[in-house]
């Protein structure tokens, strides 16, 4: 009974918000079953590579001591572990694809949505990337890909612009991890936000279970008159 009563409550709620706003990853056709999946393995993944970053920091100071060392390979060090893990999971690696243009590490989430691992602050703003191309892509307009991308999105059958959604890791003044954020913008403007922290953070459902799959729910955080939401 109680089983079946918890089973009907969160999936309720998770169908309520997770189809919440027209920029979410399910309003751009990213099944329920990879979300999960994706973002479980990702939080999992930053937490690990923030900590290992740290003690490799703190352990070789003098290494890191020049600027952006420490976010070089902090940033590096998620890619990696994030790589590692893929490859290891038949679901996600029939389902992810790893592609690169101008330096940057693109995954195709099942051909719907691309996505970023990338530091950001408290506002959720990207740190030290205020190029050109970020603005662009702040405002939702055409990024510039280069052409290997574009030839190998073209060969998965891909020939229209994906929304870039990032993974941002949010640390305090020490480097310890504050936050874990799905982000994407548009106009400008955060336009959706999950602090991934917050939906694995223990509650009355999770504690001590093992289906924590069915128990997920997204909650969006809302900004005050620049959220659209829709069906």
């Amino acid at each position: 009974m109680y089983s079946s009563l918890k089973w009907v409550i969160s999936n309720i709620i998770l169908i309520m918000l997770y189809k919440s706003s027209k920029y979410s990853l399910d309003a751009q056709g990213v099944g329920n079953d990879l979300y999960v999946k994706f973002i479980q393995m990702a939080y999992n993944i930053v937490n690990d590579g923030v900590k290992n970053s740290v003690k490799i920091f703190n352990n070789d100071p003098g290494q890191f001591e020049y600027r952006s060392a420490k976010a070089v390979w902090l940033n590096s060090n998620i890619k990696k572990l994030f790589n590692n893990n893929l490859v290891l999971d038949n679901f996600l690696t029939k389902k992810i694809n790893r592609l690169k243009s101008h330096g940057v590490d693109y995954y195709v989430l099942d051909g719907k949505a691309l996505i970023c691992f990338k530091k950001m602050d408290n506002k959720s703003k990207i740190s030290g990337f205020y190029s050109k191309r970020f603005k662009d892509m702040m405002n939702g307009n055409a990024i510039h890909y280069s052409n290997n991308m574009l030839q190998n999105l073209s060969e998965m059958g891909i020939n229209k612009a994906l929304p870039i959604y990032y993974i941002g890791y949010i640390l305090d003044k020490t480097g310890n991890l504050v936050d874990i954020r799905l982000v994407h913008y548009n106009d400008g403007i955060v336009a959706y936000e999950v602090s991934l922290v917050e939906i694995f953070r223990p509650n009355l459902f999770n504690i001590n279970t093992n289906d924590t799959t069915d128990e997920i729910k997204v909650v969006s955080k809302k900004r005050k008159g620049n959220q659209q939401t829709g069906s």
